[in-house]
């Protein structure tokens, strides 16, 4: 008889040592489960954060080339009207943007002479090393200036 109590609490250790490890089974394959969702949904967050970054981007530097294109007229423009009046043609863009400011704005003349063209390369240059960041990687967020142009571009 005590043969058989033995084998009988021999069987009911094993089961319950099996029904044990069954849990701890089931509760790291819940948790690798969420893990494994959480980690689809991060995915699918970063791609569309991509995506979002990479459309500003787009509308940033669409915004600085045009700023440049028309730094480029007003400049060809002053130079043709400097050639035909005797004023230069850093004086005729100030009294055209001094125009343009009382009638339109009401405030200071904007400024666009060379260190606005500086700016705007160097705004092109951030906007492609942070392109080249959001697309591959390369770099890190860190190494990035991310100024209030950015921030109000985003």
């Amino acid at each position: 008889m005590s043969d058989r109590i033995q084998i009988a609490l021999l069987i009911a250790s094993v089961i319950a040592g099996l029904s044990g490890w069954a849990a701890i089974f089931a509760w790291w394959f819940r948790e690798r489960s969420k893990t494994v969702r959480a980690i689809k949904e991060l995915r699918k967050t970063n791609s569309r954060l991509q995506k979002t970054v990479m459309f500003t981007l787009d509308k940033w530097r669409d915004q600085v080339e045009r700023n440049q294109i028309f730094l480029a007229i007003e400049q060809h423009l002053a130079e043709q009207v400097a050639q035909t009046s005797d004023l230069n043609s850093n004086e005729i863009k100030s009294v055209a943007r001094a125009h343009v400011g009382e009638s339109h704005r009401k405030c200071n003349p904007i400024r666009a002479d060379a260190q606005g063209v500086n700016q705007n390369r160097h705004q092109i240059a951030e906007i492609a090393e942070i392109e080249r960041y959001a697309s591959s990687g390369a770099g890190g967020p860190a190494e990035l200036a991310v100024d209030a142009d950015f921030r109000k571009a985003a």
